[in-house]
């Protein structure tokens, strides 16, 4: 297993870091959680990683940190759970968030989160509160003015992002006008891309 990569930031996206690791360059699907914590482009980077093996495909995923990691494993030990839903939930907010939101059994919290509906809220509050001791709950932090976050201007950035965690190309556009009428042009993208998440999950 790939633990971890360490090395200079060729390129981010809402949903997706570069990573060049000695002569490769590594693609990590990432949350916008993630997202918002990482540098500049080409500053050096320290990600933990879960690669994710299937029959057809290899998928690196990166992580803030040791507590967004260790509940993105949790999250897909839950069945129904896959890599690409448990990151969609991760991007709809901080790991440090959704895990209070389990260890407190807010059902109603755990639906405002994309993919979660209350089947599954119930679900994650059964398999996962019991793991969860409290008071152990490790922070993950958001940098609302990292270096050279990305602005939105067409909201193409962010309609991308919404296609990659599950909305088609037309839900994703108008959940991005929607965001950006609400929000204002000057919004970031990953302000605009919780918002959509939180509105289309309602």
């Amino acid at each position: 297993m790939i633990a971890a990569v360490r090395g200079p930031l060729i390129a981010k996206m809402p949903t997706a870091a570069l990573v060049q690791v000695g002569g490769i360059t590594l693609r990590l699907h990432i949350s916008v959680s993630c997202f918002e914590t990482l540098p500049a482009v080409g500053r050096e980077v320290h990600l933990p990683t879960y690669l994710h093996v299937r029959e057809d495909a290899l998928q690196l995923f990166g992580f803030t940190d040791e507590a967004e990691r260790s509940l993105f494993e949790n999250l897909i030990s839950v069945s129904g759970i896959g890599p690409r839903l448990a990151t969609g939930i991760l991007s709809g907010a901080t790991a440090g968030r959704v895990r209070e939101g389990i260890e407190a059994g807010d059902a109603e919290f755990l639906t405002t989160l994309p993919g979660v509906g209350k089947k599954l809220a119930q679900r994650l509050l059964v398999e996962l509160r019991e793991k969860f001791a409290p008071g152990s709950l490790t922070k993950v932090p958001i940098s609302s003015g990292t270096p050279g976050a990305l602005q939105i201007g067409t909201g193409g950035d962010a309609t991308s992002a919404l296609v990659s965690l599950g909305f088609t190309r037309l839900q994703a556009q108008s959940a991005v006008q929607e965001a950006l009428q609400e929000l204002g042009s000057q919004a970031t993208v990953e302000a605009v891309i919780r918002r959509a998440l939180r509105q289309g999950a309602k």
